[in-house]
């Protein structure tokens, strides 16, 4: 498929670059909508004058539809994106990054979204859209959600429509208990705001991070956690974010004396709470309630999201745990892991 763009690029090169460019428009649209012109060409860098053409045409065919509150996709702009993903990532090399990737962490399915969250951070809501699908699709009347935390993971909250799929019989639960400065990103707050959207019920875990041993076995046996609890351990969905272990270590006000130690254990990841080197070995545990380490190589389905080369070590780190489910990531993280991947293989 590149060797035809290829070749078309040298016989047409103006044609080439108004299809990318148009393919681009209706992805803007699609992550979006509804929006002005003025404010799409900002967020695209391209012309207001370039794009009112663009769209011009697009509406023409049928494409996008315009109102008052801005352009939108018209069922045929989804349709069309559709095909055209197939196209775009074979020209841009996705599809041979996820055959790769597939390669490298087998049962688990491999999404590679265009971009890097690194430098732009609109790409968190790519990986969002595409998270929030595949929730969406494989949500069942009797699912019991898990999610933890996090700026990434709450993309997948945002990008969820309100009445996108009513059934009083699922139920969502926090994996863990609130931490951070910023509640909201706490998995309490995006429990209850995917419950909402999505017409479920939910259950919070009001539980701090890191008490001390004798107090979170106090806390574990009052009534309504240890229900939560319960809830959490038969989870059929399990929606958490990777982070660099570096950097959450100090979100989460770690003690200077414990972040040095991860340094020098050689951290690299972080889910759940737990800390992982660069070979998937435990180097800390946090003390908190939520979703156990013997429980995540068992988990029914999960989606894991994570964005940003900056991510690829700790994404690697946790490769052995990542089974059944989807892994979605972009291409920053994608290139890199390969990279991290083949430079481990070498050694």
């Amino acid at each position: 498929m590149k060797n035809v763009i290829d070749t078309f690029q040298k016989i047409i090169p103006s044609g080439i670059e108004a299809f990318i460019r148009r393919y681009e428009i209706l992805k803007g649209l699609e992550q979006f909508a509804p929006i002005g012109r003025r404010s799409l060409a900002d967020k695209l860098n391209i012309s207001e004058r370039v794009l009112r053409n663009d769209t011009d045409y697009l509406k023409k065919n049928g494409f996008i539809e315009v109102a008052k509150i801005g352009m939108s996709l018209s069922k045929s702009g989804h349709n069309i994106i559709i095909k055209l993903d197939i196209i775009m990532n074979e020209v841009k090399g996705i599809t041979y990054m996820e055959e790769k990737l597939q390669t490298i962490f087998g049962e688990i399915k491999v999404m590679v979204v265009p971009g890097n969250a690194d430098e732009d951070s609109s790409v968190k809501d790519l990986l969002g859209k595409e998270a929030s699908n595949i929730l969406l699709n494989n949500l069942k009347n009797d699912s019991i959600v898990a999610i933890t935390g996090g700026s990434t993971v709450q993309k997948i909250v945002q990008k969820l429509n309100f009445g996108d799929k009513k059934n009083s019989d699922v139920l969502v639960v926090p994996a863990r208990g609130g931490v951070g400065k910023n509640v909201d990103y706490h998995a309490n707050t995006l429990a209850s705001k995917l419950a909402l959207k999505i017409g479920a019920s939910y259950m919070l875990l009001n539980v701090p991070d890191n008490l001390r041993e004798k107090a979170l076995k106090s806390v574990e046996q009052e009534p309504e956690i240890k229900t939560t609890i319960s809830y959490l351990s038969n989870a059929s969905i399990v929606i958490f974010g990777i982070g660099d272990a570096l950097k959450m270590a100090e979100q989460r006000n770690l003690p200077h004396l414990l972040i040095e130690d991860l340094k020098n254990k050689g951290a690299v990841g972080e889910a759940f709470g737990y800390y992982f080197n660069r070979s998937g070995e435990i180097v800390y545990k946090s003390r908190t309630i939520g979703v156990k380490l013997e429980s995540m190589k068992k988990l029914p389905f999960s989606i894991a999201v994570a964005g940003g080369y900056s991510k690829a070590k700790a994404i690697i780190a946790l490769r052995k745990y990542l089974k059944k489910g989807y892994l979605i990531i972009d291409e920053g993280a994608a290139k890199e892991i390969i990279t991290q991947y083949d430079l481990m293989n070498e050694c």
